[in-house]
């Protein structure tokens, strides 16, 4: 197992084909597994980070009802922070495919190294209108009966007419999550 800076070099190289994934999977580890949970520290990181912050309505779109904040990065990457009582900071981006995940892995498994007692979670998978979403992670119970789990997400459009039209990306996220209800699955 590789852990460390060591970990963050070793999934470097492995995204070496897919710079943007490389991007992603650094800002996950810095951002996502290194700075989170303290939200003051993620929001003083995106201050200087973002292009700008979304506004209330733009974080509504994609977060409905959970109170969260989120920050345009570049066009197309964002990273948000939702609080309780899902508590999580992700990474999103679209991409032309999923790609090779072998960055992500090397990422993820050292922090559960590190930390211990992660066991991998049934797959999620729904359809929610046009957009078909899927996860796959891994999740630690904590003492309290609370959790924390790491999630990779990828949703894509479903409707033929609107693939026909050109709309054959994924949405792609990292997620490092703490929830405070009793983990009853996973949660988009």
């Amino acid at each position: 197992m590789v852990i460390g800076g060591m970990a963050l070099a070793a999934a470097m190289a492995a995204a070496a084909a897919d710079p943007q994934l490389a991007r992603m999977v650094a800002l996950y580890d810095e951002i996502c597994l290194k700075a989170f949970p303290d939200d003051k520290a993620v929001e003083g990181m995106m201050a200087t980070r973002s292009k700008r912050e979304f506004t209330p309505a733009e974080v509504k779109v994609t977060m409905r009802d959970d109170p969260a904040r989120g920050w345009e990065l570049e066009k197309g990457v964002s990273m948000w922070l939702e609080f309780p009582p899902f508590h999580a900071c992700s990474v999103r981006w679209n991409a032309a495919a999923i790609g090779n995940l072998q960055a992500y892995r090397t990422v993820a498994d050292a922090y559960e190294w590190r930390i211990g007692g992660f066991q991998p979670i049934d797959r999620y998978e729904d359809d929610q209108g046009d957009i078909h979403i899927r996860s796959t992670g891994e999740q630690r119970v904590l003492p309290d009966g609370t959790s924390e789990s790491l999630f990779f997400f990828d949703q894509h459009i479903t409707d033929p007419k609107r693939r026909a039209a050109g709309e054959t990306g994924v949405v792609l996220r990292f997620v490092h999550q703490f929830a405070i209800a009793p983990p009853s699955g996973v949660t988009p």
